[in-house]
């Protein structure tokens, strides 16, 4: 809700209970990033890491903070952790799919959406995503198909709505 003042609250209160809470700094870390407060993530999410290093959501948190910051390699290192944590972690196939696409990888940023969709077909935003990377690759039928199965799923999906006239227009010109 973004109601951060409570949100850290309850966060202190929970790590004055029990200060070796690693779901507690990884929630707190998660709250900075929302907040644009990096290097506070950066910190809890490291905590949380060193009292659990099992915790899958530290590491892909902190890839979505890296990805934000710009530092890819570092991101790509933590989603992959965190997938080899939790095998099937949808977002942090959703979120290292994301920092693919950031760096232009079109092909792995696909595979990690595909591997989205696989773990769960009804996500109107993983064929709304593909779509954009098969857009960004050439591939027009195919980002038409997926901007279509994502209005499928979701009707009221204005992005996917939006980027499929985009494609339908590229489409057009081309003939």
């Amino acid at each position: 809700k973004g109601e951060w003042d409570k949100a850290f609250a309850d966060f202190a209160e929970a790590l004055r209970l029990n200060p070796k809470n690693a779901d507690a700094y990884a929630g707190r870390g998660l709250a900075w990033f929302k907040k644009g407060e990096l290097d506070k993530a950066f910190a809890d999410f490291a905590e949380a890491m060193r009292l659990d290093p099992k915790n899958a959501d530290a590491y892909n948190n902190r890839g979505e903070a890296w990805t934000q910051k710009g530092e890819l390699d570092e991101a790509f290192a933590d989603f992959a952790e965190a997938i080899r944590l939790r095998p099937k972690f949808i977002s942090a196939y959703g979120n290292r799919g994301n920092a693919w696409f950031k760096k232009g990888e079109w092909d792995k940023a696909i595979a990690d959406y595909t591997e989205v969709i696989k773990l769960n077909p009804k996500l109107a935003k993983a064929y709304n995503n593909r779509g954009k990377a098969w857009f960004e690759k050439g591939d027009l039928d195919k980002a038409i198909a997926d901007y279509n199965e994502a209005i499928k799923i979701d009707p009221q999906y204005i992005g996917a709505r939006d980027n499929l006239k985009q494609v339908l227009a590229k489409k057009h010109k081309r003939k």
